[in-house]
């Protein structure tokens, strides 16, 4: 691909495994990078499957970073007006449903619903035993609420769920959730981590939020770039107008990617970024 010649106008960048070192650190020099795209007006924001209080403020606090696309797609946000642009949420009857179906399954489940997480005290206190990595457990911790009963909670609320975060301590019965939920409809499945799977409406990911987004400010789809790492950022480096692989990344993503850029922890999103955008 030709450098430099796309018009960059609107960059979304998963989080963890991307923009993001192993250790969920920010580099100084892709903050810079950032921080001269934002000088510059290009839209650069974080295209992620956390919540909106998993996004560190060190990111959000980037002078010009107005815009979040949040639960894979479930949610997109104007930080500077607080108010939501786009939702794709599944419906919180349906939700209850699914709850009696992952139940069947040796797993942890939590929800993301108004803007945080949610999840059962037998969940949270025992976040330990389903083979989830230390960073990841505070990441957790600190990004749930604690709650008593989840279907309790569903009906006094009546909340649209974001999206429902499954942890596995064993592959094979994450292998085995996965098949089977993938066979229902009204669902997307997917992951971020070795050990996880992420449920979210069928029409919900990334990509559909980026190029909602990109309609709202009237941005094509051909000034739209997308730097991921795993399956759920699939459709968004699919879909947009210059789509960006971690070298670190999956495979599969590789291989619709327009571009594969250097590891995470080698500063990939600002070597892309770099190679493609014309920044003084």
């Amino acid at each position: 691909m030709e450098q430099k010649n796309k018009n960059v106008r609107l960059i979304g960048l998963d989080l963890d495994g991307t923009t993001l070192t192993s250790e969920k650190v920010l580099t100084p020099h892709t903050k810079e990078v950032l921080e001269k795209c934002l000088a510059e007006g290009v839209q650069v924001l974080p295209a992620t499957g956390r919540v909106k209080t998993g996004i560190p403020e060190y990111l959000t606090q980037i002078e010009g970073m107005r815009y979040v696309i949040l639960s894979n797609g479930a949610s997109v946000l104007d930080l500077k007006e607080d108010k939501v642009l786009y939702q794709n949420c599944i419906p919180w009857k349906r939700a209850l449903e699914l709850f009696d179906v992952l139940e069947t399954y040796h797993t942890f489940y939590d929800v993301y619903a108004l803007g945080t997480g949610w999840c059962e005290a037998r969940f949270y206190d025992n976040v330990g035993n389903y083979g989830i990595e230390k960073h990841i457990e505070n990441l957790v911790r600190t990004t749930r609420n604690r709650i008593d009963d989840l279907r309790v909670w569903m009906k006094e609320n009546k909340a649209p769920v974001e999206k429902i975060n499954m942890f596995f301590a064993r592959e094979e019965d994450r292998q085995r959730a996965f098949k089977d939920l993938r066979e229902i409809k009204d669902l997307a499945v997917t992951c971020s981590l070795g050990n996880n799977l992420e449920i979210n409406g069928a029409t919900c990911n990334k990509g559909d939020a980026m190029l909602h987004l990109g309609k709202i400010l009237d941005i094509p789809v051909e000034s739209i770039m997308a730097c991921g790492d795993g399956n759920n950022d699939f459709e968004m480096v699919k879909m947009a107008g210059v789509g960006v692989a971690m070298e670190n990344g999956e495979e599969s993503l590789k291989e619709v990617a327009d571009f594969v850029t250097k590891t995470n922890d080698e500063e990939g999103v600002a070597y892309a970024i770099e190679y493609f955008c014309d920044l003084k």
